[in-house]
């Protein structure tokens, strides 16, 4: 008979063939495209989603560095735009006007501590849930290509807080309506400069388009690379996996120097860089959300690629399994959703909550157990118990353990002699 095995290559042949050039060179070009994927995906969801980002805005809020922060300012542009002392001045008996300007003072400090409390009650952050949804959306206008309703404000994008300060001045008795009085400029946070729409025009619509395009190609072509590599695709898996890995610690690592320019280059002010850590820092949660996702995802395909591999505990632990994942294809199966059901309970990252993440963890779950079970059948010849027979029982003994070449690739495991040869 004609043996299968493969003969093993010459000395010097096993290094750099065309294929595994091709293959490495993919592989690398992809962790690139995973990476700008990655913050594409996160621009999309995180930036461009008003409903998304007005639900961030209120995790700010209830940060007490941002708190303290907003505070001080919304009390620092009533002080710069009203004059307080006077005012108070004109409510208060004659006798005791000339003690208005040091009450104006001294109430400075209990109103940055009332504006801090109050940001801390849920109608406030309400207030600024509003506010930022308001911003986000006329941010998400300009990049769709219409800027018509934020021209309104000089063409700018601001995050209005007029409510916010007409509440602030309430609480220290002086008008509730303060806010229409003041100029635009006081109680306005610029988002985006009139001469900035443009590039953030080009800039959104270029990541809304990548993030559609790389969503579908990142996957494309490491499926390309898993088709090229042949005989060497249980390594490819295994690289696939560090692939996504590295492209997502590499975003952990820019996320994490981004966070600390933000804090050095907006501000001087020593006492708001802490609140500005805090703004980079929640911003961008949904980003680690979405590194660590695929970390796992990448682990997971390590761990499986190492698994059919000829490794010390992997061939006895398919031995092992060999005769159950044969005789049991039910229960198997169950075994995967059951596990499946319960990750997707826990939803330890995002995408196992999504309707979409679960309908790819469940796929791919679904196609690695039938690849193992396949595996088993090849390597060790099992076949199904018949009657009351014990899962181990009636199994066609097995076959010798695959051999490995110098170079590390798998060689088939030998044909088996037909019956009377």
């Amino acid at each position: 008979m004609v043996s299968t095995v493969e003969q093993p290559r010459p000395v010097g042949s096993s290094g750099w063939t065309a294929r595994r050039i091709v293959t490495d060179a993919l592989l690398t070009v992809t962790t690139l495209l995973m990476i700008v994927a990655i913050l594409a995906i996160w621009a999309n969801r995180q930036l461009l989603n008003p409903g998304a980002w007005s639900s961030t805005s209120t995790s700010l809020l209830q940060n007490q560095k941002v708190r303290e922060a907003t505070a001080n300012f919304l009390v620092d542009q009533l002080y710069n735009n009203v004059d307080v002392g006077s005012l108070l001045s004109s409510r208060l008996p004659q006798q005791l006007q000339p003690l208005a300007a040091p009450a104006a003072g001294a109430l400075r400090n209990a109103a940055v501590q009332g504006t801090e409390l109050a940001l801390s009650r849920p109608l406030i952050q309400n207030l600024w849930a509003q506010a930022n949804r308001a911003a986000d959306q006329a941010l998400v206008s300009i990049v769709n290509g219409g800027n018509r309703h934020v021209s309104v404000n000089g063409g700018a994008v601001t995050l209005n807080l007029s409510t916010i300060l007409d509440d602030v001045a309430s609480r220290l008795g002086i008008s509730a309506s303060l806010g229409a009085k003041l100029p635009p400029s006081a109680a306005n946070l610029v988002v985006i400069r009139s001469n900035q729409l443009k590039l953030v025009q080009d800039i959104g619509g270029a990541l809304k388009g990548l993030a559609v395009v790389l969503y579908i190609l990142v996957p494309l072509l490491y499926i390309v690379a898993m088709v090229i590599a042949r005989e060497r695709r249980r390594k490819t898996l295994m690289a696939i996996g560090c692939s996504a890995i590295v492209a997502a610690l590499a975003v952990l690592l820019a996320r994490s120097l981004t966070i600390r320019a933000a804090a050095n280059t907006l501000t001087h002010d020593e006492s708001v860089r802490p609140a500005v850590r805090a703004v980079a820092s929640i911003a961008t949660g949904l980003l680690t959300d979405i590194a660590v996702a695929v970390i796992l995802i990448g682990a997971v395909l390590v761990v499986a690629g190492w698994f059919a591999g000829p490794s010390r505990f992997a061939l006895p632990a398919r031995r092992w399994l060999a005769p159950y994942l044969e005789a049991n294809p039910v229960a198997t199966y169950g075994v995967v959703v059951v596990a499946l059901l319960l990750i997707f309970i826990w939803q330890p990252i995002p995408a196992t909550g999504t309707p979409l993440g679960m309908i790819v963890f469940t796929v791919l779950a679904l196609i690695g157990t039938e690849a193992l079970r396949r595996q088993t059948r090849t390597e060790f010849g099992t076949a199904a118990p018949s009657g009351g027979e014990s899962p181990g029982a009636g199994t066609v003994p097995a076959a010798p353990l695959p051999a490995a070449d110098p170079a590390g690739a798998e060689l088939s495991p030998p044909a088996r002699e037909p019956a009377g040869q």
